[in-house]
């Protein structure tokens, strides 16, 4: 009983739907993707090769919560990139870095989001059971594996570690 109050105390100190950091591990509520559109930006318009499913073309721009320090192996937990398909689909998806071992120690969590009011559609390690992204029924890891290796998963010309 007394962890269930303690629970309850600590998510009421923080607000309903915030994130909560936890030492090393970051957990990303709806909130957490508020006011992403005027964080730090970069767009394009398409996909560079190898960084985008083939069948989501079109302009896009990517929204990075927190650029990383100069010289980072990796991005930090908490980094949040945020994916905006600007062809009128609505199609945005994003990547958190949760840490915490999660997803088998690659340490990103995968989600796609929708806006007005900002609300997370899915989030894991993939979409759910019997959808796929960008054809791959493995998720989002073996493609991330492939474009985004040497840097931390992320495939973004715009997104590289040595470029900060």
């Amino acid at each position: 009983m007394m962890r269930w109050l303690a629970a309850i105390a600590v998510l009421a100190a923080c607000g309903a739907g915030e994130p909560l950091p936890t030492g090393d591990v970051f957990i990303a509520f709806s909130s957490a993707f508020e006011g992403f559109r005027s964080w730090t930006s970069f767009h394009s318009e398409g996909p560079a090769p190898g960084t985008q499913p083939p069948e989501i073309l079109g302009p896009r721009t990517e929204y990075l919560n927190e650029v990383p320090p100069g010289g980072a192996l990796e991005f930090p937990i908490g980094t949040i990139i945020v994916e905006a398909i600007e062809d009128g689909s609505g199609h945005i998806v994003a990547a958190v870095k949760r840490g915490g071992d999660y997803n088998g120690g690659r340490n990103w969590e995968w989600f796609e989001i929708k806006e007005d009011p900002i609300a997370i559609v899915w989030r894991g390690v993939g979409p759910p059971n019997g959808e796929t992204y960008g054809g791959d029924p493995e998720g989002c890891n073996s493609c991330h594996a492939a474009c985004g290796a040497g840097n931390d998963l992320r495939c973004s010309p715009y997104l590289k570690l040595s470029s900060f």
